[in-house]
């Protein structure tokens, strides 16, 4: 069995994999995982889907639309796809980029002690990672307690059960077995976070997050949502690094045949002005 395995969860209504989704693969091939690609949504796999994957060494499973990322987390699980293998990396097709490569910050996150690591480090509720990039060292993935979170029924569980059940799970099940947890960017780096009010840096600090260099990624529902109407928004392409690999029209092409969702969250007026704030004083620094 390989030793670095990717489950990277998608959801494919179409059975086809977005341009910005397909680089991200490909990054990830790069830095030497086995990606297994947990096609969400669609039956059938369309022959550009199937070039694609057996061209960049990516294994597609079609699933019914159920669970979301952590439904297809488990389904993969339960197919063996992480056998053995002492590094598996969870993630989705949630975000924009990587803006920059990502063999570097894979070298610099395996220069630090770690068990488990995420790219984003929450204090909301209780210190946790982001669940939409989650990478398990040295065997942490088998971790009985871990192995308990993962493979709970998702199917009928809504988007904030999941946070609870999975996300906010998966903290205390790395607590439990004492497993040793990083980030790139943690919430304790924030004065606000830590003393005022915590916020999804993604939105609050993504401006500074890619000033920075500090995060490689932008949330897809920032750009195509914007749920908090950062002011900022508008102006994504002037924020993106000048030097990279990734394509503004990947970005341009999937707003366009992805519009804002009707069903958005709705974010009350003290809400939008107190993220619009941060985002201003954060968006400025370095």
């Amino acid at each position: 069995m390989p030793d670095s395995i990717c489950l990277f969860a998608s959801y494919a209504p179409t059975g086809h994999i977005p341009a910005h989704t397909a680089y991200y693969l490909s990054e990830l091939t790069s830095c030497g995982f086995t990606v297994h690609l947990a096609l969400s949504g669609y039956a059938d796999i369309p022959a550009a889907t199937l070039d694609f994957c057996q061209n960049n060494s990516v294994t597609p499973w079609p699933r019914p639309n159920m669970g979301h990322d952590f439904g297809a987390w488990k389904d993969l699980i339960l197919q063996g796809c992480t056998r053995q293998a002492s590094r598996v990396l969870l993630v989705n097709d949630s975000v924009f980029g990587p803006f920059a490569p990502l063999s570097t910050l894979f070298a610099r996150m395996e220069q630090k002690e770690t068990d488990v690591w995420g790219i984003i480090e929450s204090l909301d509720v209780l210190p946790h990672l982001q669940s939409w990039f989650i990478c398990f060292e040295r065997n942490s993935f088998h971790a009985p307690a871990v192995q308990r979170v993962l493979l709970q029924d998702f199917t009928q569980m809504t988007r904030e059960e999941l946070i609870w059940h999975g996300e906010l799970g998966l903290a205390v099940a790395c607590r439990m077995e004492k497993l040793r947890t990083d980030a790139v960017w943690s919430d304790r780096k924030s004065f606000l976070s830590r003393s005022i009010k915590k916020t999804n840096v993604m939105h609050s600090h993504w401006r500074h997050l890619l000033r920075t260099k500090s995060v490689p990624f932008i949330k897809t529902e920032l750009l195509r949502d914007n749920p908090f109407r950062l002011a900022s928004v508008r102006h994504w392409k002037d924020a993106l690094p000048a030097q990279s690999a990734f394509q503004t029209s990947w970005i341009e092409e999937y707003l366009k045949q992805n519009p804002a969702r009707p069903n958005r969250p709705q974010i009350n007026l003290k809400g939008r002005l107190f993220y619009n704030l941060v985002e201003q004083i954060t968006g400025k620094s370095t």
